[in-house]
């Protein structure tokens, strides 16, 4: 390999490894493949690296507090040895992956549009929860992606029972009961026998209950070096629906994004330095609301899905047949820096 070349270090993921492995072979940057499993990692030294890649999966089930644990401990820790190394995922976000709580947080001291929300501390925040939010609202565990932890809440007595499951309170009935489902439901089996991961049946404090927006869509953006590339709309296929998330049935639609969405977007990716931001927003009468981000999203290649629908006004700079070439944008990112 040439001395000049550009190094970069690609670690093992079951997700999309071999699609950066040929971009990276594409631009002839001498890579080093590394494996998590393997220890070795921790004994390499990157001082002559240029960036990281690493595309994480969930190694549990999404609502798991340890899903993470690659990126949020060994990721983190080649990054405190080595700040000047670029990664992909953005390090400065890894604190706020897959954690809602966090997320509010910062949303709310910086005063970005969200919609209300209360995190679940005590029995004395039901009450003030009800009489603040009423009913239906949505109620949201602390960890979790593509809605798989997201109810809809239509009484007191079923926020009373989530709450007590988030409490791991199973000498309350319908804490038991919800338990007991997820050990029982056939995808639990799925994943502990066939896939040999997994799923966990419980919630983690605090629950986020936040206010119920009816929609019909929302909108996902996805920024790169604080300009939003790509976005779209996520449609219900259905009028039972009432979460409209890809993976749940939703359909995808590239079509205009307004300015506010362009705008608010780009202030967030500026407030967090975030190189690589993903951003899911909800229509509110004529605004938006931030309803999560996250460092790392997942796309389709263009065309991929014929269920997906391509508008003519859709009026994004950076074409779909690139912006949708996650492994390109990003490597090219780091290559041009």
């Amino acid at each position: 390999m040439g001395k000049n070349l550009p190094k970069a270090v690609l670690f093992k993921s079951i997700e999309r490894f071999d699609a950066f492995k040929t971009v990276l072979d594409q631009y002839n940057v001498d890579t080093v493949i590394l494996d998590f499993k393997d220890k070795s990692w921790i004994e390499f030294d990157y001082s002559d690296i240029d960036f990281i890649i690493y595309y994480p999966t969930f190694q549990f089930s999404s609502n798991s507090p340890f899903s993470l644990y690659a990126v949020h401990d060994n990721l983190m820790h080649i990054h405190s040895k080595f700040p000047a190394i670029r990664i992909f995922p953005d390090p400065g976000l890894v604190y706020f992956y897959n954690d809602k709580y966090r997320q509010y947080l910062y949303l709310k001291s910086g005063n970005y549009p969200t919609p209300l929300t209360y995190p679940l501390f005590g029995e004395s925040s039901l009450a003030m929860v009800e009489r603040e939010l009423g009913f239906p609202l949505v109620l949201k565990n602390r960890f979790g992606a593509g809605g798989d932890t997201v109810f809809k809440v239509e009484n007191r007595k079923q926020l009373f029972e989530y709450y007590k499951i988030s409490n791991f309170d199973f000498f309350n009935f319908a804490a038991f009961r919800f338990f007991l489902k997820k050990c029982f439901n056939r995808l639990f089996f799925y994943h502990l026998i066939k896939a040999k991961r997994m799923r966990y049946p419980f919630l983690t404090p605090p629950l986020l209950a936040q206010k119920y927006i009816p929609h019909e869509r929302d909108i996902k953006t996805v920024v790169g070096n604080y300009k939003v590339i790509e976005g779209h709309w996520r449609e219900k296929a259905n009028k039972d629906m009432w979460k409209v998330n890809i993976d749940g049935g939703g359909v995808g639609v590239w079509s205009e994004i307004p300015g506010k969405v362009l705008d608010l977007s780009e202030k967030l990716a500026k407030g967090l330095k975030a190189s690589w931001l993903n951003i899911d927003l909800i229509p509110n009468g004529n605004n938006f609301l931030i309803t999560e981000f996250s460092p790392v999203w997942h796309h389709y290649k263009y065309k991929e899905k014929t269920s997906f629908i391509y508008k003519d006004d859709y009026n994004l700079e950076m074409p779909l047949e690139q912006s949708l070439n996650l492994e390109k944008i990003i490597v090219e990112s780091f290559l041009k820096k």
